[in-house]
């Protein structure tokens, strides 16, 4: 009798175990796949190649793009529905084509959808110093001394002026508010959060099978509408220039992003 009794303790605690390790929520079979894209002119990016040119006449090349999206969400009929699988948040870097995938194995009601939302970033509620202990996420580390968390976008490469190669590094993080007019650390009273919110329409029906979703960032319209953004003009290092991150983050709620 003892050792049917203590057989059947070793079964009731595996399956609390294997039950609590799994999430009502998640499924084996994935609901949604995102793929991530980075176009230039609707043509793939051609990475480490001076064949680009912004709104301002800028010639450039690209080296690298660095993004995190959260809070993504689906709406139906103005009802949001909020992805909490990984908890709706998910980084892409062109440095892992890993991470330009994301499939979504959370259950979703067989239904009409008319578009996806989500955060181009972090809100300050998750851009939490450390939040990301591990690479290739920790990568984007946001200086504490500038408001912490993490970088909201690295889109790296080099820009050519007056015959000279520089670096271009368009940063977009926290801003921060100076007491004096020279972006001294001394004198930082406050800062801003530069996420900004992305809503995309996008009509599909899920029956139960594996929905894709491509979801493009279409790279030469930060540089383009609504704010010409000249790259030497802004320089080589923006994250202690909130006017320039302003302008980015204007130019991403325009037609940056776009979905098919």
């Amino acid at each position: 009798m003892k050792h049917i009794v203590f057989f059947l303790l070793i079964v009731l605690g595996t399956c609390f175990i294997s039950c609590k390790e799994k999430p009502i929520d998640d499924v084996r079979v994935p609901s949604l796949v995102l793929q991530f894209n980075e176009l230039f002119e609707g043509a793939d990016i051609a990475f480490d190649t001076m064949q680009y040119f912004s709104e301002a006449g800028n010639p450039f090349y690209i080296t690298e793009i660095k993004y995190f999206i959260s809070n993504i969400c689906l709406y139906k009929g103005g009802q949001k529905i909020k992805i909490s699988y990984q908890d709706g948040l998910h980084y892409v870097e062109t440095n892992y084509p890993d991470t330009k995938k994301w499939n979504i194995c959370q259950s979703l009601a067989k239904d009409n959808y008319d578009s996806i939302g989500f955060t181009f970033g972090l809100t300050d509620a998750i851009n939490i110093t450390n939040a990301f202990p591990n690479s290739p996420e920790n990568s984007m580390t946001w200086p504490t001394i500038l408001g912490g968390g993490y970088h909201y976008m690295m889109l790296n490469g080099k820009y050519l002026y007056n015959d000279t190669l520089y670096p271009m590094n368009i940063h977009l993080g926290r801003g921060q508010i100076y007491q004096s007019q020279t972006p001294n650390t001394d004198s930082i009273i406050g800062f801003i959060d530069n996420s900004f919110e992305v809503t995309l329409p996008y009509s599909f029906s899920f029956n139960g099978s594996t929905q894709t979703i491509n979801i493009n960032m279409n790279v030469e319209n930060w540089f383009k509408e609504p704010f010409v953004y000249d790259i030497a003009y802004w320089g080589s290092s923006i994250m202690q220039n909130q006017a320039a991150m302003q302008m980015l983050k204007e130019n991403g709620t325009k037609n940056v992003f776009t979905i098919y």
